[in-house]
């Protein structure tokens, strides 16, 4: 019986967490200036989709606002993003990753030469699907700190990722809509691959973006899948 039990607590899932106190404390602690980067960052969406005909599709303001707070409380050095598409969460995180020389790769199959100029010192882009840029990671021996996957992984990346992301790798995913988006998948297989799944815990989008303040909400459908240890820390 006893050896039954312990086989039980290792399957059992691990619990997702609250995210409403977690995205107050981290607007709280980094939320100055966040209008000013949506603004900009809302443009380069617009503008950028004007200039190549494109409709629809970019990340939105509430996950751009939630990216580009999750990076600039928690430093990763080095971000990894999974479908650039016209840039416009690489530009998100970028402008948070610059102030503490933090660097984004980011990759797609399909060039659109959307990368801002101003920020190409600190973002590389890879033409490149997920396990080719990962795989060309690893034989640089680079190591990743957070990764934004805005397309499924699959297990061969992930596998990859489980040899170069560093211990305290936070993993968000875009596009978490019930049943079957390109999130609900990412979540399901880094559940099941990424090595460190049982040491974090998932931080799952409402129904609704989170309110902050009036006419600036965060969060519509990114989830994260966070450290343990990192939940309650909102670096200074």
């Amino acid at each position: 019986m006893l050896a039954l039990l312990k086989r039980l607590v290792r399957r059992a899932p691990y619990p997702a967490a609250t995210n409403r106190d977690f995205v107050n404390r981290l607007y709280r602690t980094h939320g100055r200036g966040l209008r000013d980067v949506l603004a900009r960052v809302h443009a380069h969406n617009v503008g950028t989709q004007a200039r190549l005909g494109l409709s629809g599709g970019s990340t939105g303001d509430a996950d751009c606002g939630l990216l580009h707070l999750l990076v600039k409380t928690f430093k990763p050095q080095h971000i990894f993003e999974v479908g650039t598409y016209i840039g416009t969460s690489t530009l998100a995180m970028a402008l948070a990753a610059r102030a503490y020389g933090g660097k984004v790769t980011t990759c797609d199959p399909e060039d659109r030469q959307a990368i801002p100029e101003d920020q190409r010192d600190v973002i590389r882009f890879l033409h490149a699907a997920a396990p080719a840029a990962l795989a060309d990671l690893k034989a640089r021996g680079e190591s990743i700190d957070f990764v934004f996957a805005d397309w499924t992984l699959g297990r061969e990346a992930i596998e990859i990722l489980n040899e170069i992301g560093s211990p305290n790798l936070i993993f968000t995913a875009h596009d978490y809509v019930l049943p079957r988006d390109k999130g609900v998948i990412n979540k399901e297989e880094m559940s099941r691959y990424y090595r460190r799944a049982r040491e974090c815990a998932w931080v799952l989008p409402d129904l609704q973006p989170i309110l902050l303040e009036p006419g600036l909400a965060l969060q519509q459908a990114t989830a994260m899948l966070v450290p343990r240890k990192l939940l309650g820390v909102c670096a200074a």
